[in-house]
């Protein structure tokens, strides 16, 4: 078979095919068998994940990548003369372009042209791997000038992601983000282009909440884009505050453009975005795997995908050759922090509102020189996050940065300010998480069990864990059940569900002397953590304040109003005062220790305190021990509890 194949491709590489001589070899090369094709197609199993109609010629080639092929090789032959733009492409283009000039741009138009609307120059990628296979011939003459126009403005050379950590104070956001950068021939990588997945949604105008809601049940539709990296760069560094990685790829150049031709092709593809599925991140890997088809980066992922997880994937596969950190405008001011007071960071701010003049700061003889230029640098970082936020109207913004900028220029250098890189994504734990652990629990009537528990945890991260490579301060848990299976005091095996968490969103945004940020948790699920020692459902919701108490730890208050059921299933609430303080370092140690009031009316309360300390051994590897206590007033029964074990991270 594999001779026949060989002379067949010998055949066509001296003759070339005409139409049905190429669609008859193709069918004989079972070319829609062959995982090139099916990656062009975004074939997942035994349909494509594109859900948009106007990306496939066939009408059933969504779930028929036969006819879908066949389709292809007739609307690359198909005369010039005959194709027919339809009326909603057109009105798309000229919306595009209108979009273009009102931005005023060099980035190139759009067009609506017969000649760039054929299949050979809409799907460029489709027709490079086709035309290595079956060498056609008798095709139309075109120029596919829209196309060629693009890449030489592009420029792509080689291709790097990029990796905006997580941001503190959204709940879409947690997971971090990834999108691709085609790097050109620019000197300055923040004049390359990015090409992002996202689903056609703000987050930053809707709900946060309802935004991760809609985007867990797919009810977006997601979307590929290209901007340059440097408003990108605006958006995640400078506004939402996020640090910034970029990991080099070894992809070669003809690897890159042969990606770039199926991210054309994909210009005006959508499919359904799903958060914890098909996301900013997986979508990425198909790019990836057309570029590159002899990886297999998607099969790794069976229930979910989340951005870093994407990442130890492609260091795995060898893909990661080089990784860059850019500070967010945040860790600037953070740390500025460290070597100003709080009068100089108060001064810094009214200077940065207009409320205080430059100069001012300049000729204040009470001040040192070193005061003078922080004070006026940090100002001049804090009036352009500001302006970014809306919070400084242009005109105003314009005249604070050029007093600002020149009453430092007059101070001569400064020695800088440290911005120390934090750990890199990839020095992190998986995100799957599975705990085998000794328990032992008793209660105040004298009951007691002991024996073999199991933790197992979905994804992602939590405030026990190790923060090597995550944000501190930040929770992001899906679907976690802690069972119990031993012998009581009474020598009866008894196996139960201890507490299974549905979701559970935590993020304490340390106060500082120049952010204010708040500090929230949603938990929802089944606890025994109530006044019955009953598995009951749960939704919890409460805001308050954290301040780090160092460079790694920190402590929190909360105020968490909760929805319980109780033993006859009926909805009750309670109000909790929820005190915590979280210890950790630089390496392995972490300690988390929580104290929960809790206020079921006005005359019934409890005491509720969790410890819990761990230990990394070594990367996705660690010891835990976890003391709680649920203490109630009679005649209630207080319990209590103790685990120890294994934390195994996939």
């Amino acid at each position: 078979m594999r001779c026949v194949v060989v002379l067949v491709l010998c055949v066509v590489w001296v003759f070339g095919l005409s139409r049905d001589e190429a669609i008859e070899q193709a069918l004989k090369l079972e070319i829609y068998t062959q995982k090139q094709w099916r990656d062009l197609l975004h074939f997942d199993g035994r349909e494509s994940e594109i859900d948009s109609p106007e990306f496939f010629y066939a009408k059933n080639g969504k779930k028929d990548a036969k006819a879908e092929l066949i389709a292809t090789i007739e609307a690359f032959y198909q005369p010039i003369d005959s194709i027919i733009v339809p009326e909603d492409f057109i009105e798309r283009v000229s919306k595009s372009n209108a979009l273009l000039d009102a931005a005023v741009t060099s980035l190139p138009r759009r067009s609506s042209s017969p000649e760039d609307y054929h299949g050979i120059c809409r799907f460029p990628a489709r027709f490079f791997y086709l035309d290595s296979l079956l060498h056609f011939e008798g095709l139309p003459t075109l120029e596919c000038q829209e196309f060629k126009t693009m890449f030489a403005y592009v420029n792509p050379k080689s291709a790097t992601i990029i990796f905006p950590a997580a941001h503190i104070n959204s709940p879409a956001s947690m997971f971090g983000h990834t999108f691709l950068l085609l790097n050109s021939g620019f000197n300055s990588r923040l004049l390359s282009f990015a090409i992002n997945y996202q689903a056609s949604a703000d987050p930053n105008v809707e709900n946060g909440f309802a935004f991760a809601f809609k985007g867990l049940f797919g009810m977006y539709d997601g979307r590929f884009s290209i901007l340059p990296y440097y408003e990108k760069i605006k958006e995640y560094r400078d506004v939402e505050n996020r640090d910034i990685w970029e990991f080099d790829l070894n992809l070669s150049y003809e690897e890159v453009v042969q990606m770039y031709r199926h991210i054309w092709e994909l210009g005006d593809a959508w499919s359904w975005y799903y958060f914890f599925s098909e996301n900013c991140s997986y979508n990425i890997l198909w790019l990836l795997e057309v570029a590159r088809p002899s990886l297999a980066l998607r099969e790794k992922f069976i229930y979910q995908v989340n951005p870093p997880e994407t990442l130890f994937v492609m260091r795995n596969a060898g893909l990661i050759t080089k990784e860059t950190y850019r500070p967010s405008r945040r860790a600037k001011l953070l740390a500025y922090e460290k070597e100003m007071s709080f009068s100089d960071v108060h001064k810094a701010k009214k200077v940065a509102k207009g409320k205080l003049s430059a100069q001012n700061i300049a000729d204040d003889e009470n001040l040192s020189l070193r005061q003078k230029q922080y004070i006026l640098e940090s100002s001049i970082e804090m009036s352009e996050y500001w302006y970014a936020k809306d919070k400084l109207k242009r005109d105003d913004y314009t005249q604070i940065i050029h007093d600002s900028a020149s009453a430092r220029s007059r101070l001569g250098a400064s020695r800088a300010v440290e911005v120390i890189t934090p750990n890199s994504p990839l020095t992190g734990n998986r995100g799957l998480r599975l705990s085998p652990m000794y328990f032992a629990n008793a209660d105040s009537s004298g009951i007691t069990q002991q024996g073999l528990g199991l933790d197992f945890r979905l994804t992602y991260h939590d405030i026990t864990d190790n923060d090597r490579g995550y944000l501190t301060g930040a929770q992001i848990e899906f679907l976690r059940i802690l069972g119990y299976a031993g012998v009581d005091s009474q020598n009866q095996m008894r196996a139960h569900i201890h507490q299974a968490t549905i979701l559970s969103l935590a993020s304490f945004g340390m106060v500082s002397k120049f952010f204010t940020p708040f500090s929230y948790r949603l938990d929802t699920g089944f606890s025994r953590q109530f006044l019955h020692n009953n598995l009951r459902y749960y939704f919890a919701l409460g805001g308050g304040f954290s301040t780090r108490i160092g460079q790694y730890s920190y402590v929190y208050y909360l105020l968490e109003p909760t929805l319980y059921f109780d033993w006859r299933n009926q909805g009750r609430f309670l109000l909790s005062n929820a005190f915590g303080v979280v210890l950790g370092n630089d390496g392995a140690l972490k300690l988390a220790l929580e104290y929960k009031l809790k206020a079921y009316d006005t005359e019934i309360f409890g005491h509720y305190v969790s410890a819990t300390g761990s230990i990394n051994l070594k990367a996705n590897l660690g010891l835990f021990l976890t003391l709680e206590s649920n203490l109630l007033p009679q005649p209630y029964i207080s319990r209590y509890g103790l685990q120890s074990g294994l934390r195994i991270y996939f």
